[in-house]
């Protein structure tokens, strides 16, 4: 299991990205929008190697719009975007023709639509294209999505795309990608009991939420240290993570 990490914190921004990679995070959770954390074009800009997880919510905005934004961040970001696609208020329905809306926008081909909740092209004005197409395209050949909130459960069972899981109780072992989502604590023997639930119950990809109060030496000396070890090496001896560090790197 790969750990990431997911930080609501504002303080710092920069640093906590810089701190984020260097723990070696397989993925950093940010908003497409600058309100709240940290936006996810900022972190595209100042990482080479984490994912960028951008969270979208369907409903109130047109699912090309948010497919044009997730297009230039993964292109921004050299193809590392995964996008969370939160259902929201939708009935399944509703989150089914957004979905698909959202993922045939991706694939920079002429588009046209006409559904329960979306026309495609709006058609408002006279003698417009019978189609449109989003361009540019994302970097990825298909943007990997993984789903939350109220009808996720069905949208899952409809399309084979993974869910994020919230409790180890919904994680399918079976699954080839199992994201899940967790909240760290900052007590060490705490966090390490919960890491360790979710590796055995199947995820494969878990986004921690770090302490509000947490610095950026928390990413490297707590989560690459004594986290990450315990779920990516088989028996892992913890007399290397609990060591006292070489001086050279404790001076840092």
């Amino acid at each position: 299991m790969r750990i990431g990490i997911r930080w609501t914190g504002a303080a710092r921004p920069h640093a906590w990205v810089d701190a984020a990679e260097q723990s070696g995070a397989f993925a950093l959770w940010a908003d497409l929008s600058a309100e709240g954390a940290v936006p996810a074009s900022t972190v595209a800009a100042l990482t080479t190697d984490p994912r960028i997880v951008a969270r979208v919510t369907l409903g109130a905005e047109n699912p090309v719009t948010l497919a044009e934004e997730i297009a230039v961040l993964d292109l921004v970001s050299a193809g590392r975007v995964v996008c969370v696609v939160d259902t929201g208020e939708l009935d399944a329905d509703g989150a089914g023709e957004d979905l698909w809306l959202l993922r045939a926008s991706w694939a920079a081909r002429p588009l046209s639509h006409q559904g329960a909740r979306w026309t495609v092209p709006s058609g408002l004005n006279p003698g417009a294209p019978t189609s449109v197409m989003v361009t540019p395209k994302p970097s990825q050949v298909d943007v990997p999505v993984w789903l939350t909130g109220a009808v996720a459960p069905q949208l899952s069972s409809a399309t084979g795309l993974p869910m994020l899981a919230e409790d180890p109780g919904a994680c399918d072992g079976a699954a080839q990608v199992q994201p899940a989502t967790v909240a760290l604590t900052g007590d060490l023997e705490t966090d390490r009991a919960l890491v360790v639930g979710w590796a055995q119950a199947g995820a494969t990809h878990l986004l921690a939420t770090v302490p509000d109060d947490a610095t950026e030496d928390f990413l490297v000396r707590y989560v690459a240290r004594y986290l990450q070890p315990e779920v990516a090496m088989p028996a892992f001896p913890r007399i290397m993570a609990e060591a006292p560090l070489p001086a050279s790197l404790d001076e840092k």
